[in-house]
This record gives structure tokens, sequence and C-alpha cells, in this order.
């Protein structure tokens, strides 16, 4: 019996990606694409994977916070962190937020400032970054602009985060359901 393929065309208008970015994804997941003919793409030769790749490729999606209907889904719980901007210029400026993939965000910075360089983060809530941010900007910090700060003591101010999140509990903890809670079933 052969092996049912679907096409990368197929596959990237279902995952929400445009076909380019969808290759360039699939490949990053050291997946190889082949050329077949399928009856999605009339049976023309294309790019395709197999039906247990592009079920994996599905799951990625999911993991990474991306719903079905191509909507991203924000992630809950990810790294709270402080990035410095461009130390060869100036060690005090400094970038301070959330990301629920560290290493991606980073890259992202990295498009716009190529030496950035992550100083430190912690496990954290989405929910937590206005509040934790408010309180270590409060340390020997002045707002540039955003999430932009130029922060005279960044080794103190990593300290000061440090103390703080030593205090929060750990961020992917659910708080128990009581007996009489509704969301019991």
């Amino acid at each position: 019996m052969a092996e049912e393929y679907v096409s990368l065309k197929h596959l990237a208008e279902e995952i929400g990606m445009d076909r380019s970015h969808a290759r360039r994804y699939v490949l990053k997941l050291g997946i190889t694409p082949h050329k077949r003919r399928t009856p999605d793409s009339q049976n023309q030769l294309t790019l395709a994977v197999d039906q247990n790749e592009a079920d994996l490729i599905r799951q990625k999606r999911r993991e990474e916070g991306f719903a079905g209907d191509s909507k991203p889904v924000a992630k809950d719980v990810g790294e709270f962190y402080i990035i410095r901007l461009v130390p060869e210029l100036d060690d005090r400026r400094i970038k301070m937020g959330f990301a629920d993939d560290l290493a991606t965000r980073h890259s992202q910075h990295r498009t716009a400032a190529p030496t950035a360089q992550v100083v430190a983060s912690w496990p954290c809530k989405r929910s937590w970054e206005s509040t934790v941010m408010d309180c270590l900007s409060k340390f020997q910090c002045r707002l540039i602009l955003n999430e932009v700060f130029e922060c005279d003591d960044v080794n103190g101010l990593v300290e000061l985060a440090n103390q703080l999140f030593a205090l929060l509990p750990d961020p992917a903890l659910k708080t128990p359901l009581a007996e009489a809670s509704p969301y019991n079933t």
C-alpha cells in the first residue's frame, strides 16, 4: 500500500503559514520534504511530507501556541529576561521583558541589535511581566523607550531580580481547586 503524502502547500494553509516559511520551518524541524504527486497538487510534482511527518509538524505548531485557526495562543508561562542590547557601546542599556521562548526572542532582538546578550532570565508567568518590570526598573534605572532602560548597576539589578523571583511561587504550579469550585467536574 502506498504511503499517503500531504503537500507543503496544503500543510502550510492548514497551519497558517505561507509556503516558503512552512518549508523553512519543516527543514528546521529536521524533516526533509519529498517530491511527490499528491491529490491536493492535482498530481503535479510538489514538495510533500508523509502523514507521520505532517502530524509531527501540526503537533509542534500546537506546542508553540498556534491553534488550528492560525491565531497564536499566548502561553501563560515563560521567562522574564534582561538583555544587554549594545554591550560594546553602552553596557547600561538593557531590555527587560517576558518571552515564552527566550532563544527565539533573543534571536529576534539580534536582528536589530546583533551583539545583544542575555544577562539573566527567570521562570515567570506572563501576567507577572509588568509588575516585575515596574519593581525592577525602580533600581537605578531610567526609561529610554518601551521596555528599554539605562541601568547604572546591572549586576545589582540581577541580584534584586534573584531575590524577587525567590519569593514568587513556581509559575507552572496551578492553584488547587476547592471542593466547592465549579471547575471540578
